[in-house]
């Protein structure tokens, strides 16, 4: 019995060493950065201008503004955990043919970006300071506010405290906590500092907003954005079939229904 005690114990200190290096290594096991040199010179079909605004005290977050010809609005983009801008900025072409400009940028860490993410107050307020950048340059009636994955949260709470034309959601998630105990049922969602519940924002969110989801998505499941629609049924759902997470920029489904959003 004593050695049995002993055993359950252990496991249980083993347990909560792991959700205090959990804990503490958040921003490690959210976001995966791919960190590019101040001179990196990028390589895109498309034109672009490089920006550095100032998020905080020297921190300055790096961006990239393409630009298309006699446009008819922006998208305001807000990416993924992953990569950085050398990865993201491929995406531009598709907007410029649509006649919209494309305005993304990269988080704190990422790419160019000055300093780390710390807090998910933090977080949210660099997205909003990096918007309020495009919204001195245009009117919110054009502004198309465009988030992917990790970024769809963020996006959603852009439109709330925002005025955009349109706010689109792409691989959303229900929230982070949600999310995370579906993948890994054994840790405490408790613990999370990010917490990005994208559910709440949508059901404020007061723009015509359009979810997109790939039926095959192996990072987030398409049940995310089932659930979103169910309790907030006024927003448009296109599901993409047999689309994998990072496929759904490239799909005829969301190429075609953007066809009909960006005019």
């Amino acid at each position: 019995m004593i050695l049995l005690l002993q055993g359950i114990l252990f496991l249980l200190s083993i347990y909560a060493f792991g959700c205090w290096v959990a804990y503490w290594m958040q921003e490690t096991l959210i976001f995966h950065p791919t960190v590019l040199t101040k001179d990196y010179t990028f390589q895109f079909e498309t034109d672009y201008e490089e920006l550095y605004v100032e998020v905080a005290p020297n921190i300055h977050l790096h961006a990239l503004y393409f630009k298309a010809e006699n446009s008819k609005g922006i998208v305001f983009y807000v990416h993924g955990n992953a990569g950085s801008l050398q990865d993201w900025g491929n995406l531009s072409s598709f907007y410029l043919s649509l006649g919209y400009d494309l305005f993304m940028f990269d988080y704190r860490g990422f790419g160019k970006s000055d300093g780390k993410i710390k807090s998910q107050k933090q977080f949210f307020g660099d997205v909003q300071i990096m918007y309020d950048y495009i919204k001195s340059q245009w009117n919110e009636k054009q502004i198309i506010v465009e988030g992917f994955s990790i970024g769809t949260a963020t996006a959603a709470k852009i439109a709330v405290e925002n005025n955009p034309k349109h706010l689109i959601l792409k691989a959303p998630y229900y929230s982070l906590p949600h999310l995370i105990k579906s993948k890994h049922a054994y840790l405490p969602t408790v613990l999370l500092k990010y917490r990005f519940m994208t559910i709440d924002f949508l059901k404020q969110v007061n723009c015509p907003t359009t979810l997109f989801h790939g039926t095959a998505d192996e990072l987030i499941p398409v049940s995310n954005a089932e659930r979103l629609f169910k309790e907030v049924s006024s927003v448009d759902f296109v599901v993409v079939p047999d689309c994998l997470h990072n496929d759904l920029p490239y799909s005829i489904n969301y190429q075609e229904k953007m066809q009909t959003i960006l005019v």
